[in-house]
């Protein structure tokens, strides 16, 4: 599969944190290495959200498709 735009959201279990913000992304959900890039952004997103002073007790990903709101992943660590 070749790289696609997704949308990113970012939650504490089930409450969405950064919600104001609108992250995209460029991935190849089929690529090697997307683990890596996933946790690394993760890892990013949660640094954010606990700057902001937002719970982040159980962090995970929905990555969305840009255009249709789709989940395609749900992504909560390797």
């Amino acid at each position: 599969m070749a790289a696609r735009i997704y949308r990113v959201h970012v939650f504490d279990g089930q409450y969405e944190v950064l919600h104001k913000r609108r992250f995209t992304y460029q991935l190849d959900l089929d690529g090697p290495g997307l683990d890596g890039i996933l946790d690394r952004l993760l890892q990013a997103l949660t640094r954010a959200a606990l700057a902001d002073n937002e719970p982040m007790d159980c962090p995970r990903l929905e990555i969305r498709d840009a255009q249709t709101g789709t989940t395609v992943l749900d992504w909560t660590g390797a």
